[in-house]
């Protein structure tokens, strides 16, 4: 069950969502804090508390003397998982360019990730991953279940790394994931058993200590991901 959003943090979803999806036009000033207050009905110190939060997402810059300002969309926080969510969830079409953004980012680090994992994963580190990947079999028809046993097989793969920097890019990563996964998941029987043989082949070659194997095969992966993604972006274009 998830937890009951306190009032900021539905006045952090909606100022937010609002910027990214340029309600607030980026870059320029934002309206004064007495008129976002009456915007969003809301005290000054609520919005003072849900500006320094989006501030960390870079959403906003608080210039002292000059007041606020939308910022530009180059500098968003894009491994933020709220600043994703809302990027991806207006009511007009995805934007390709991010979804493309993100699907290369994973391209980049997850295959050396599954080379290290092979490397280095304990026989605990391997109980995690294949306890998710059966997490995974046992829900092929649970949209929501499904991801997020995906998600925790890819973060216990980053966690038997034993990489302290690379596991502190664990939420990132998660949040990639996340994100793009509506633009990649396919429900059909054909497809859900391709993706369950994919993570237990990666699995079975992490696990027999493989590691260009287990690059291979996750570079694989995210190849078919990316093309999932453009075929659904080109069909609703």
């Amino acid at each position: 069950m998830s937890p009951k959003l306190t009032k900021t943090d539905r006045l952090i979803n909606a100022f937010g969502r609002d910027l990214v999806q340029g309600v607030f036009t980026p870059g320029a000033a934002l309206p004064s804090e007495a008129e976002l207050c009456e915007r969003y009905d809301t005290s000054r110190n609520v919005m003072r508390e849900v500006i320094k939060v989006l501030a960390t997402k870079r959403l906003i810059d608080a210039q002292s003397y000059r007041g606020l300002f939308a910022m530009p969309r180059e500098q968003w926080n894009y491994l933020d998982a709220n600043v994703l969510e809302w990027a991806l969830s207006g009511d007009g079409d995805a934007d390709p360019a991010l979804i493309a953004s993100l699907i290369e980012v994973r391209s980049l680090i997850e295959p050396a990730i599954s080379r290290w994992a092979a490397e280095r994963a304990t026989a605990i580190n391997l109980v995690a991953i294949e306890a998710a990947l059966n997490g995974m079999k046992a829900n092929t028809t649970n949209r929501d279940a499904f991801m997020e046993a995906d998600i925790a097989f890819h973060r216990a793969i980053v966690a038997a790394t034993h990489n302290f920097v690379i596991q502190q890019l664990a939420d990132a990563i998660s949040a990639l994931q996340r994100a793009i996964f509506d633009h990649t998941y396919l429900s059909d029987p054909g497809h859900m058993a391709l993706t369950i043989k994919e993570h237990s082949d990666l699995f079975d070659m992490i696990r027999m200590k493989n590691p260009v194997a287990a690059e291979d095969m996750a570079q694989g992966m995210i190849s078919r991901t990316a093309s999932r993604a453009h075929i659904k972006l080109e069909s609703a274009a």
